[in-house]
């Protein structure tokens, strides 16, 4: 009886042992005292492809707003239809698009699609989107399915085609190109909110089924002049609603390598981008690369479809305006919309809207050069970068992403980048950043069981800036394609007074989203001066 009652108290004893050593490894904190991130998803979140992942890189988009719209005219100006356009002139009220006689004699004499690639490229575009066809049904290359195009003008005499003029031209200047195209609304065959009925500008009335084949043969038709490449990107305004069923086909046939904006994800192999819901420059917060939804996604959403956010330089024109001059957004304000967006794992689709004779005006030019420069500038003292050291910064076993600055960094303004590698999807959670800094010697403590000592620095958290309204200074989750954060100075030294100096930076996960073998990892950490670098670069 007795050795049942010493067994059974064993028995107990080593269960219970073992319930709390599971306990402390599935608490954050372990039983040394180091923080143990906590996994979030019970299956793998969605991935991106290949090409969604190059489209990241891109980060910026010029979104050339030139198209019919640009020359809608008031209606005491005569030479109109009765169909209002989109958007109102400040001055004159109401506008509407042109009829067939002013489209005949417009003659857009001064458009250099070689000037449209350099001025995009001046502010750090990688990539054009062109309004090729927008809402009119007026399209801006010589199509065969009817007369309503630049082919159509007197541009060069007849026979033009600006968006072979502008394939050619971001060849030159190394830049991607795509196109945006309306299913929704095509008031020249009579279509709007996808379906036909609408008074048309053109000569008949069109049934769904005729409507529906004309715009597919267009998209076939607009896609071939891109070649073997094809687009980077197809952007459908407004989506494609009802259609999508006769459109993903024939998207996935002509434009396989093309990501598709406002598009099902399985419409190219490419997989979809997301708009992220308005039109300010502003990308809501957490920022996840997952879900379809029109705001900050969702890390468990079941598609991978990276978002971005569309805005404009005068403020709300999408097309060229006269008399607006003074609702162009300022320099610094420009680099707030880049820092809301770019620094917020989201693409930046800036417009730019030539005037009626197809010039970018002067005042434009200038100040999209003065946007390129003040985030070049921004970006160009780095205090470190870890890709000169490490491939990629995979998370350790108690959830840090540690990075040592190649020389002590002594400033009261530092950026710091973060990238996360996003191969597997986007994994990492909520996280913080932790600093170490000169003053406080790095001790080497053996940890248990570890088989070799570490250095092992005296973290502290570290002081966050920010700037209200575009760079937050509290931890929002995620980290995705690009974070860009801003550290302030450090206490002093307390023996000397002297400002302390940074040394390593920290990235503690507290939570992600990895399952199996994969393992939360950064593209890199980089940090630069801003020590004085706004008041001179902006």
């Amino acid at each position: 009886m007795m050795a049942y009652v010493r067994t059974k108290l064993l028995l107990l004893f080593l269960c219970s042992v073992g319930k709390s050593f599971r306990g402390a490894l599935a608490n954050p904190k372990t039983m040394w005292g180091v923080s143990r991130p906590v996994a979030l998803a019970a299956q793998p979140v969605a991935k991106p492809t290949q090409q969604q992942l190059q489209w990241q890189d891109l980060e910026v988009s010029s979104m050339l707003g030139w198209n019919l719209q640009t020359i809608c005219r008031p209606q005491g100006q005569g030479g109109i239809t009765s169909q209002r356009c989109q958007a109102s002139s400040k001055t004159e009220g109401a506008l509407f698009v042109p009829d067939q006689e002013t489209i005949a004699n417009w003659n857009p004499y001064a458009v250099d699609t070689d000037e449209w690639a350099r001025v995009s490229a001046s502010f750090g575009a990688k990539y054009i989107v062109l309004v090729a066809d927008h809402m009119t049904g007026f399209t801006l290359w010589d199509t065969k399915y009817h007369n309503y195009s630049i082919a159509h003008t007197k541009y060069k005499g007849g026979g033009g085609d600006i968006v072979k003029e502008l394939i050619e031209s971001c060849k030159k200047y190394n830049i991607k190109l795509g196109f945006f195209y309306s299913v929704h609304f095509n008031w020249y065959l009579g279509v709007s909110g996808y379906k036909v009925g609408h008074p048309p500008l053109g000569p008949r009335t069109y049934t769904q089924e005729e409507y529906l084949a004309i715009a597919m043969a267009q998209l076939r038709e607009v896609s071939r002049l891109f070649g073997d490449d094809g687009p980077v990107e197809i952007w459908f305004d407004g989506g494609t609603g009802p259609s999508a069923s006769v459109v993903g086909p024939v998207v996935h046939e002509v434009v396989p390598n093309a990501v598709c904006h406002s598009c099902d994800p399985n419409f190219t192999a490419a997989g979809a981008v997301r708009w992220m819901g308005n039109e300010e420059g502003r990308m809501p917060l957490p920022s996840w690369g997952s879900g379809a939804t029109a705001n900050g996604g969702d890390p468990l959403g079941t598609s991978f479809e990276p978002p971005s956010s569309d805005t404009v330089l005068r403020e709300h024109y999408w097309f060229h305006q006269n008399g607006t001059e003074n609702s162009t957004r300022s320099t610094l304000q420009l680099v707030h919309t880049y820092l809301a967006t770019v620094g917020r794992a989201s693409n930046l689709i800036l417009n730019v809207a030539p005037d009626g004779t197809g010039a970018i005006p002067s005042s434009d030019v200038t100040r999209y050069a003065e946007m390129g420069a003040a985030v070049k500038c921004l970006f160009s003292q780095p205090l470190g970068d870890s890709s000169a050291v490490n491939a990629t910064l995979p998370m350790d076993v108690h959830g840090g992403m540690t990075f040592a600055l190649p020389a002590p960094a002594v400033s009261s303004n530092i950026s710091i980048v973060l990238r996360e590698l996003q191969t597997e999807g986007q994994l990492i959670g909520n996280y913080s950043l932790m600093c170490a800094y000169a003053s406080t010697a790095p001790t080497t403590k053996q940890l248990v069981g570890q088989e070799a000592a570490v250095t092992d620095p005296a973290w502290e958290p570290c002081v966050m800036g920010g700037l209200s309204g575009v760079m937050p200074t509290k931890y929002f989750p995620g980290i995705g394609h690009k974070r860009i954060l801003v550290l302030t100075a450090p206490q002093s030294n307390s023996d000397t007074g002297s400002q302390r100096s940074l040394t390593h930076v920290r990235v503690q996960v507290y939570s992600h989203f990895a399952t199996g073998t994969q393992v939360p990892t950064l593209r890199d950490i980089s940090l630069y001066d801003w020590m004085g670098k706004v008041e001179s670069c902006v």
